[in-house]
């Protein structure tokens, strides 16, 4: 049975998406260029970063034996809120964020800085806010209680 969640635009083609946005509005900039000492250090700190919160929860669901597929959460097997889920919800979605991010500062114009913020507003009400319906009815009072203690992307613990 389909579910809403299974006919909207997977997350990284929105990353992508807002990725190309990006190099359109800083003017199409050659990428044989290296940015700036400053732009290359954060574009390394925060792509870095973003690698490693991706992989970490990818590997957290995969070690679990539940479905990575955004489109269906009701599929989930299990509540995953160990490791990088402590931290954060969405640590998926916070890594294509986090890669936006590496991309502006690459680009090293201010205007690759916007479509970062669109992202994760359309991220949150198209993806985000459903997953949470679906997984409250999957896991009831758990996930409640989950949301309750770790922010929607990060912060401190509540």
């Amino acid at each position: 049975m389909a579910t809403p969640l299974d006919t909207r635009i997977p997350p990284p083609l929105w990353m992508a998406a807002f990725g190309l946005t990006q190099w359109l509005l800083a003017g199409r900039p050659s990428y044989r260029h290296r940015p700036g000492p400053l732009g290359f250090f954060t574009a390394g700190t925060i792509g870095t970063a973003s690698a490693v919160v991706g992989i970490a929860a990818v590997t957290e669901f995969l070690q679990r034996g539940t479905t990575v597929h955004p489109g269906t959460p009701e599929h989930a097997s299990v509540l995953v809120t160990g490791r990088v889920y402590r931290y954060t919800r969405n640590p998926m979605y916070l890594a294509l964020t986090g890669t936006l991010v590496t991309h502006a500062a690459w680009l090293g114009s201010p205007r690759a800085v916007p479509p970062v913020a669109a992202l994760a507003a359309i991220l949150t009400a198209v993806q985000i806010l459903p997953e949470e319906r679906a997984l409250q009815e999957r896991f009831g009072e758990d996930y409640r209680e989950y949301m309750r203690r770790v922010p929607r992307w990060i912060g401190p613990r509540r």
